[in-house]
């Protein structure tokens, strides 16, 4: 079987995965050297691999640590679900912790680190939330959009950011845009029946996947919105 080059991300699970099975309890070594072996069956992680340039990740070094928190981010109410990527992308990402300070003019995102680093990162939080603002806003596109939808599609923008597979098989999470029969005499269509741009064709975690994948490769954020409207439009065919 020919193996994959392995991404940043899959090379720094398997630090975390060797360091467990080096100090971990006897059942953690145990399932991170299972891990571990399927891993190094998968992926080529023999060569060194530098991010693209295009990259939002690309030339970033970990935040040294700190005991000192400042405002990198503030943000309505109404956004603090897209702003909840940022924060569990500092953890994920930058193993930098963070938290929320609510005020009545919003909330405020404090993230431990230097001074020194904080001008870049507050950057950085400031240009991805907007974007993900953008996509949720384009994915509404004028309609009252359901909290099931809308999680999913931002679950989807953080897994597609991150590159996190999808195990194939699992469920997808949160909604599910078939609607349920309201009684068994309900006939379901026929295949020659259905539209092929029903809500059917595209769920929103996916269209979320594919905006995340897009903003980790910076393409510009009226192109990455031309894109979700199509989509969009296509969907509700």
């Amino acid at each position: 079987m020919q193996k994959h080059s392995a991404t940043a991300d899959l090379r720094r699970r398997r630090e975390h995965l060797s360091e467990m099975a080096t100090r971990g309890t006897h059942h953690e070594k145990s399932i991170a050297e299972e891990k571990l072996q399927r891993l190094d069956a998968k992926y080529d992680f023999s060569a060194a691999e530098e991010p693209p340039a295009d990259d939002i990740f690309a030339g970033w070094d970990i935040p040294a640590p700190s005991q000192n928190s400042y405002e990198v981010l503030k943000v309505k109410s109404e956004w603090l679900d897209a702003a909840n990527l940022i924060k569990w992308m500092f953890q994920d990402k930058f193993q930098t912790s963070s938290s929320w300070r609510s005020g009545p003019a919003g909330s405020q995102l404090m993230l431990q680190a230097r001074q020194d680093d904080v001008k870049r990162l507050k950057e950085f939080a400031k240009n991805l939330h907007g974007t993900i603002v953008a996509a949720c806003e384009e994915f509404a596109s004028g309609r009252n959009i359901r909290e099931l939808e809308r999680a999913p599609f931002l679950k989807g923008i953080y897994d597609g950011l991150l590159d996190e597979p999808r195990p194939v098989g699992t469920m997808m999470p949160g909604f599910s845009p078939v609607a349920k029969k309201k009684a068994a005499r309900v006939r379901k269509p026929k295949k020659s029946e259905q539209k092929s741009g029903s809500a059917a064709a595209i769920h929103p975690y996916d269209l979320g996947r594919e905006a995340g994948k897009k903003m980790r490769i910076n393409i510009p954020r009226d192109q990455l919105c031309e894109e979700i409207r199509l989509a969009v439009a296509g969907r509700e065919e």
